[in-house]
């Protein structure tokens, strides 16, 4: 009985939490992500070059990723 009322109680926070912050966003509001800096920005570390747009090796289209921000050195 404990664990039903938790996780209900979860489920019921959870479904606030989306109606509040407006977490559903419609295809009209949406816009494609900006292209990486320039490679005289910076040197890529353990890929090629990579590129929003394209379906090629370098390209990411239509794959999920995982950017890494934390500086290297």
């Amino acid at each position: 009985m404990k664990s039903f009322l938790l996780v209900f109680l979860a489920a019921a926070l959870l479904t606030i939490w989306n109606y509040y912050t407006n977490a559903n966003v419609s295809a009209k509001d949406s816009r494609p992500a900006p292209e990486f800096p320039s490679q005289e920005a910076g040197r890529w570390i353990n890929s090629k070059p990579l590129k929003m747009t394209g379906n090629d090796e370098t390209g990411l289209r239509g794959k999920v990723v995982l950017l890494n921000v934390w500086t290297f050195m």
